[in-house]
């Protein structure tokens, strides 16, 4: 808990800071240190701007490096990656990666707390009180509700990648010896043993990180950077499944739900996590 509330007094300043640049239509010295902007002539940013168009198939990413906004979020993400492969690369990962489940209250504050910081950064960042009226952000990040027809398809999607990532895992437990996989998934089995004796907070933790991870991941950063780099970024950022097969499955499943963002909006999207994360639930009950 502590580390996201040293995370969010970093980056919430910076993101506002851009914002109300960006609607004021100048740059401040410092903003410009910080995003590199002083180098942009040499070409940095039209480079990252063409291989993030690049790197997208299905869509044409919003990403424009003379936008305060778009460079202060894409530097944002770069420190992101960095860190989290600090951690990917330091042999304690483990102990200060592991989420408090052995307390089902700890386990809810560091939901509660990592919710709060992606909803923060998304709407934030689109320009809620800076310049964009709430109604507008949420258009910005494709908030409505689904129609029934949307809602079935994002539960056939959700229930559908839930059975990919089964058989997935399936294969990944037959591909290693037995102590290799329990060692490999241990953090996730204590994540689910932590919530599995009430579906109350079962849902719960199926909720809470659908709804903010699709806005902030989906809503917010996936118009702006495509669906690749947003995906690798949500992807990374799931620290518990470093250095294992997890990670491609996680980014397979993740993949499923920036279609759903492309093809319809991040309501669609939230429906299949949410339901994603609920089906080990389900079928455990």
């Amino acid at each position: 808990m502590l580390e996201t509330i040293l995370v969010a007094l970093i980056v919430m300043p910076l993101i506002i800071v851009a914002n109300r640049e960006e609607a004021r239509g100048r740059r401040s010295v410092l903003l410009a240190l910080l995003t590199f902007d002083l180098v942009r002539i040499n070409g940095l940013w039209r480079s990252f701007a063409t291989g993030v168009k690049r790197m997208n198939f299905a869509e044409a990413p919003a990403f424009d490096p003379a936008k305060p906004v778009h460079r202060t979020a894409a530097l944002l993400m770069a420190l992101g990656f960095l860190m989290i492969a600090t951690l990917y690369l330091s042999s304690d990962i483990a102990d200060d990666n592991t989420i408090p489940v052995d307390a089902q209250a700890g386990a809810v504050l560091e939901l509660i707390g990592g919710g709060a910081l992606h909803l923060g950064a998304a709407f934030l960042g689109v320009g809620w009180l800076t310049r964009r009226r709430l109604p507008d952000v949420v258009r910005r990040l494709g908030l409505r509700m689904p129609t029934l027809w949307e809602a079935a398809i994002s539960i056939g999607v959700g229930v559908g990648l839930w059975t990919f990532s089964t058989a997935a895992v399936a294969l990944w437990e037959r591909a290693v010896p037995a102590d290799i996989f329990q060692q490999q998934t241990a953090e996730a089995q204590r994540f689910y043993e932590a919530f599995s004796g009430s579906l109350a907070l079962a849902l719960l933790l199926a909720l809470l990180p659908a709804l903010s991870e699709e806005i902030f991941y989906r809503g917010a950063l996936q118009p702006v950077f495509g669906i690749l780099l947003s995906s690798l970024f949500f992807t990374a950022t799931h620290l518990q499944y470093a250095f294992t097969p997890a990670l491609l499955i996680l980014f397979a499943v993740s993949l499923g739900f920036a279609w759903l963002r492309l093809r319809f909006h991040t309501g669609a999207a939230i429906i299949a996590h949410a339901l994603f994360n609920f089906m080990p639930y389900l079928a455990g009950a």
